[in-house]
C-alpha cells in the first residue's frame, strides 16, 4: 500500500498524472518488472482519477 501511495504522489508531482492509488500500484509494479525483464514491452492501464482521493490525505497540501 505504501509503495502504491508513494508512486501515486510521484506520478502527480513528476509526470502531471493525477491518478488514484490502484493506478499508482500498477505503475509501481510495472517499474519493478521492467528492472527484472530485459527487452520487454510492459503495458499497464491507469483506470482511476486522483480527485476521488483528495480527502484521504494521499496528496499533501502545500
Amino acid at each position: 500500500q505504501d509503495t502504491a501511495e508513494e508512486m501515486t504522489r510521484r506520478l502527480a508531482a513528476e509526470e502531471g498524472i493525477f491518478c488514484g492509488v490502484s493506478s499508482g500500484g500498477a505503475i509501481a509494479a510495472a517499474v519493478r518488472l521492467s528492472a527484472e525483464v530485459e527487452n520487454a514491452v510492459i503495458v499497464t492501464i491507469i483506470c482511476d482519477r486522483g480527485d476521488r482521493y483528495l480527502s484521504t490525505g494521499i496528496f499533501p497540501s502545500e
